[in-house]
């Protein structure tokens, strides 16, 4: 059996846009970045052959640096920094690129389930922002 978690982990270390990168836990520091499974392996449907349907859930958190001050920018411009992760993502499904889950899987897309990170936390300095993602294969027996 093929360890999802760590497909995932190396296939996010790929994207340019992310430079530390964090399974569950990290410091909370500029620039890093958080894989966070959701689901691992749900299980949406299953077909009289024992093929099932299957959903790979997972948050990405990235840390990014803001700024408090009025009618500044650099908050716009880290939102559109967070944002290309989830083009890198979205040019991967376009592309064909994804994860390998081993022989007994066929990936039928991947996706990003929102248009915009949300902003989870934030203090004087810093914001964590947050998306989540699907995988959606095919697992036969």
């Amino acid at each position: 059996m093929v360890n999802k978690h760590n497909v995932m982990f190396e296939y996010m270390q790929q994207c340019p846009q992310v430079k530390d990168l964090f399974f569950n836990f990290s410091e909370n520091k500029n620039g890093g970045t958080v894989l966070s499974p959701i689901s691992s392996e749900y299980v949406v449907e299953t077909y009289i052959d024992g093929t099932t349907l299957r959903w790979y859930d997972f948050t990405v958190m990235q840390y990014l640096n803001v700024s408090v001050e009025p009618n500044s920018v650099e908050n716009i411009n880290t939102v559109f920094e967070a944002e290309k992760v989830m083009e890198w993502i979205n040019a991967q499904d376009a592309a064909k690129n994804y994860p390998d889950f081993g022989d007994h899987c066929s990936i039928i897309g991947l996706s990003v389930l929102q248009n915009t990170p949300t902003i989870t936390g934030q203090n004087l300095r810093a914001a964590k922002f947050m998306f989540s993602c699907r995988v959606e294969y095919y697992e036969r027996k």
